[in-house]
């Protein structure tokens, strides 16, 4: 039996301003240059934009206009893609899209994403909620307060000049619910991947969750899915399960029951007794 989906509750719970934005990026080349030179050049800036937290989704569409390159990809913020957010990376493959005879990108935004969930506008944050699920484009990294994404770039990288480790992480997470949402085939694998706290999954994400806390003094905490239980009686009496000691709210927060700020972990009450 497929599993449930906690994207339910974001989807029904969230739903507000939407923030995200669709982005056209044109990228104008000389006439000599080669299509599958031009599509090199692209793909390149796009991938370290991503890796940069300025690009959300993981595929973007590229169509030749005459001798112009477009590409159509969702950002954050309007002015994700501003020089001023670029790190080394992302400056070195414009360097070489002029270089070998391409233009600076122009952007132009298309309007606001209906299916993205709006961007946290929090002017102070006390804590921080790694989260995504397998229909999830925009930031995994989430406001403790309001729930909502918070772009990358806003804080500061978590391997080297870049957010590579967290971005494999949502990636790796965003396979595993996907698997136990729609398929039999490892499901269960999945599950256990998203449900414990010392799979390789959630180790990945508590190594992420640690760097940010450490570089930004705020806490960060995980989230372990729960998908099935006995009885809500006996989910009511579990324990952390990485320390044993008492996590259950008093009062819900978001799309979790349980918190343990020993540990920096998150749970819910299986979704099959609530």
């Amino acid at each position: 039996m497929a599993g449930q989906s906690h994207a339910r509750w974001v989807d029904n719970n969230l739903k507000g301003g939407f923030e995200m934005h669709v982005a056209e990026i044109s990228f104008p080349f000389a006439n000599n240059l080669e299509i599958d030179v031009v599509s090199d050049l692209v793909n390149r800036l796009l991938a370290v934009w991503r890796m940069n937290g300025q690009v959300c989704n993981r595929e973007w569409p590229i169509t030749i206009v005459g001798k112009t390159a477009i590409a159509t990809a969702l950002v954050p913020e309007a002015g994700s893609l501003e020089k001023e957010i670029s790190n080394e990376y992302v400056k070195k493959a414009i360097a070489e899209l002029l270089e070998k005879g391409g233009c600076s990108p122009e952007i132009k935004l298309k309007g606001e994403d209906i299916d993205s969930n709006e961007t946290c506008s929090c002017t102070t944050i006390k804590s921080y909620i790694l989260y995504t699920t397998y229909i999830s484009l925009e930031s995994s990294l989430r406001c403790g307060d309001c729930f909502c994404p918070i772009p990358l770039y806003k804080i500061p990288p978590t391997d080297g000049e870049e957010f590579y480790n967290l971005i494999c992480w949502q990636s790796d997470y965003s396979s595993c619910d996907s698997l136990q949402m729609n398929c039999w085939t490892l499901e269960r694998a999945a599950t256990r991947e998203m449900s414990l706290h010392d799979s390789s999954l959630s180790k990945q994400g508590l190594e992420v969750c640690r760097i940010i806390t450490n570089s930004t003094n705020i806490p960060t905490y995980y989230y372990l899915y729960r998908n099935n239980g006995r009885s809500k009686n006996q989910e009511l009496q579990r324990k952390c399960p990485s320390c044993g000691g008492e996590w259950l709210l008093e009062e819900r927060l978001h799309c979790f029951d349980f918190k343990c700020d020993k540990c920096r972990l998150l749970s819910n009450i299986a979704w099959n007794v609530r």
